[in-house]
């Protein structure tokens, strides 16, 4: 891993293709395509392929800078500049931990993005789960103006959603695209490859630069065997390799896993043999919503076994739908039965799709654990697939869960016990495997925690690319490439995680968060004062939650916290509203530490008498 010059690449010879995008005309409902932003011709090619354009010698370099995504999992989003052009890939969103109480989700700082917005040509989305679009609406909002944003149907359909929530649909230029498609955004020329993961519409960017090509990977697993029977482009990422890359840049999530990940079809297997046995019985399946070919892959097996489903959470029913309007789900409407209508049916004739298999605390199966699901009560006669693997940090959730749903009698199956759920990244052979078909000259591992990049990079290493040519980026990075000998961290830009709560963008920062851990540890107290004329005339009165309990003996607490702090009232004479504050909070704090080795909240608050 370096920071370092290297020996010359080759020079990138692609040509790309003109033309118009297959699906333009079937697309109404996105806008048209912004000038600065013409597609060029999407479809199979005879032959070698398509080609990207002839460059001159180039007279700069490429930037790719990361803005999220690398050491963390979550809040992928990495620019690409090259002159007076910029184009994003990917603006994704994390959720919040432990030590961010109230936050809702995590953003990258765009910063340094709306500082060159007159240079951004588009920003290129891989997939459509919320670590790669979930930032979208915010980010959109905060460049002004209006953006072109690429994606297959269903992606910008999932992002449609998002952003009329915030009604920023008025912001965007929505522009699909399917596999092969190429675009053409300033310096740049992007191509879309359909790779398998564990939504439909994912794909991979191939990104000519006039320094070279640049391939970025997306979240994928090889699956030769997917639903639906959408085999990643395996051929095209040959041809690519054979024509030269200087950069590849590839997912680590399972880095750390020997071997290939499962094909999906593993999973309707064991859907299949769980459907058989459970003749008489209803059958409660939570998994990803946004899993859309599992979820039809769910609904072919009910109508197989002559079952209706019915949909319990709203994530659900949105993915559906919108999976539903874009084409990517068929079937017929008299399958959906509503939750309302399920006492009209036996138990043996119903699949319910609930949301929760993460443990999720206001989800459908969360509720129903817990007997607080009044349209649906848990018995012996249920069968409950969790069909999904605990997030790490969800995991005493989601064991919580499966508990209480034993502890009612139900027959439980999660990933656990069967292959109800396979993961929809790629394993280390896997990994090789891209690696081995575009043999690139530089390599930077992405989508990962510090721990899995660095593996990633001994990873490639073990098949003979040099140490040297390898970089694992930080946040904020900005690491420069040339077509000959440059392959270097040349610096930083501003950089970071914005958290968003409520309607706030921004403006909940590290001491909002310290003081709400506070007040989650060690409570709040308030002491109000009648003040005239610069003396404390009325009080202290005393009121105070989290602080103590009964067993503190809180009568006596108070009592001694108003004497203590009429004392020091007494001694500070006439002072500014200011003073008396500071006097209260010095002397509320220095008896918690002392006597009960705590340290609340301390409000004062000052009433002119």
């Amino acid at each position: 891993m370096n920071k370092q010059k290297n020996s010359p690449a080759k020079k990138s010879d692609n040509r790309s293709a003109q033309g118009k995008t297959k699906n333009q005309k079937k697309d109404k409902q996105y806008s048209k395509r912004s000038a600065s932003a013409t597609p060029a011709r999407n479809g199979r090619s005879e032959g070698a392929g398509i080609r990207a354009p002839q460059h001159s010698k180039p007279r700069g370099k490429l930037k790719v800078i990361f803005l999220g995504g690398v050491g963390e999992i979550g809040k992928n989003m990495t620019a690409f500049e090259y002159g007076d052009s910029i184009v994003v890939v990917d603006v994704g969103m994390s959720f919040p931990g432990s030590d961010m109480p109230g936050v809702d989700v995590v953003i990258p700082d765009v910063s340094y993005l709306c500082e060159h917005r007159d240079k951004i040509k588009g920003i290129l989305l891989t997939h459509g789960h919320e670590d790669h679009i979930g930032a979208l609406p915010f980010v959109v909002e905060k460049l002004g103006g209006k953006v072109d944003v690429y994606g297959t149907k269903l992606t910008l359909a999932l992002c449609e959603n998002k952003l009329a929530e915030r009604n920023a649909l008025d912001k965007v230029n929505f522009v699909p695209v399917s596999d092969r498609s190429v675009v053409s955004l300033g310096a740049f020329t992007a191509e879309f490859i359909h790779v398998s993961h564990s939504v439909a519409g994912s794909t991979a960017i191939c990104l000519r630069t006039p320094v070279g090509t640049v391939m970025h990977t997306g979240d994928f697993k090889v699956d030769y065997t997917p639903l639906g029977n959408e085999i990643m482009n395996l051929n095209r990422f040959a041809e690519i390799g054979r024509e030269g890359v200087l950069l590849l840049m590839s997912e680590s999530t399972n880095v750390e896993k020997p071997g290939y990940t499962l094909s999906e079809s593993v999973v309707q297997e064991t859907m299949n043999r769980i459907f058989r046995n459970a003749k008489g019985r209803r059958i409660i399946i939570a998994t990803f919503a946004s899993n859309v070919d599992r979820l039809g892959m769910i609904i072919e097996l009910a109508t197989v076994y002559r079952r209706k489903i019915v949909l319990s959470g709203k994530s659900i029913v949105k993915y559906i739908e919108t999976a539903v309007r874009v084409g990517a789900l068929s079937f017929p409407k008299d399958m959906i039965v509503d939750l309302d209508e399920i006492g009209n049916y036996d138990d043996g004739k119903l699949v319910i799709l609930a949301t929760g298999s993460q443990g999720e605390p206001m989800s459908s199966l969360t509720r129903m654990a817990s007997g607080e699901f009044n349209k649906v009560h848990i018995g012996p006669n249920d069968t409950i697939v969790i069909s999904a693997n605990p997030i790490p940090g969800n995991e005493r959730d989601v064991y919580s869960v499966i508990n209480k749903l034993y502890r009612l009698g139900a027959n439980v199956e999660y990933s656990a016990l069967s292959a109800v759920h396979v993961s929809g990244h790629a394993c280390q052979e896997e990994l090789k495997l891209i690696y081995t078909l575009i043999k690139p000259k530089y390599f930077i591992p992405i989508h990962g925690e510090y721990r899995h990049l660095k593996q990633h990079a001994m990873l490639v290493e073990g098949l003979k690319h040099k140490e040297s040519n390898v970089i694992i980026p930080e946040i904020g990075d900005v690491v420069e490439l040339d077509g000959s000998n440059t392959f270097r961290v040349a610096g930083q830009v501003v950089s970071g995680s914005v958290m968003v709560d409520g309607l706030g963008v921004g403006d909940v920062g590290n001491e909002v968060l310290k003081d709400r851990l506070s007040l989650a540890e060690d409570g709040i107290l308030v002491c109000v004062l009648g003040v005239e004329k610069g003396r404390a005339v009325v009080g202290p009165k005393i009121v105070s939650r989290g602080c103590f309990f009964e067993e503190d003996g809180a009568t006596n607490i108070i009592e001694e916290l108003t004497k203590l702090i009429r004392a020091e009232l007494s001694k500070a004479g006439k002072s500014s509203d200011e003073a008396l504050k500071s006097l209260v909070q010095r002397t509320v704090r220095h008896y918690f530490r002392v006597t009960l080795k705590r340290n609340p909240i301390v409000l004062p608050i000052i009433m002119e008498l």
